[in-house]
């Protein structure tokens, strides 16, 4: 379902239109790889959501992201996670924390979760809870 609303959306509407109150910020719909929406629900937050398209070997997935609006400020918190077979179960999640000094931030990844592997099985929940969370909002939100 919302892989659908990614490739069904047309934002911003009317292309050009500066002054957009809409809550998804842009759609970029590439039929060869990959799909990506954006919506923000406020000054603080963007969520993101990436469908990319099997091709070979690889495997369809759907990527969502969440990530301050601000910008690349240092201690500020950027979450992704992807579920490769479309089943609804988080196959990976990343959270990059931003350090050092305000002129040159510098990514950390602070957890990272494999569910293939079992690396970061302590994160799983979490990163599930996002996933779904980013679903529902997408569901909610996505093309208003």
């Amino acid at each position: 379902m919302v892989i659908n609303l990614i490739a069904g959306v047309k934002m911003p509407f009317p292309q050009g239109l500066r002054n957009n109150l809409a809550r998804t910020e842009h759609v970029q719909l590439d039929t060869n790889s990959a799909s990506l929406a954006c919506l923000r629900l406020d000054d603080k937050m963007r969520w993101c959501y990436e469908h990319i398209a099997p091709v070979g070997a690889r495997a369809e997935m759907l990527r969502i992201r969440s990530e301050p609006v601000t910008g690349l400020l240092v201690g500020q918190l950027y979450h992704y996670v992807d579920d490769f077979d479309l089943d609804g179960s988080v196959d990976i999640g990343s959270t990059t924390r931003l350090e050092g000094q305000p002129h040159a931030p510098i990514g950390v990844v602070s957890q990272f979760f494999h569910r293939g592997t079992g690396r970061g099985d302590q994160f799983r929940s979490e990163y599930q809870k996002m996933y779904d969370e980013g679903i529902q909002t997408a569901l909610k939100y996505l093309g208003e």
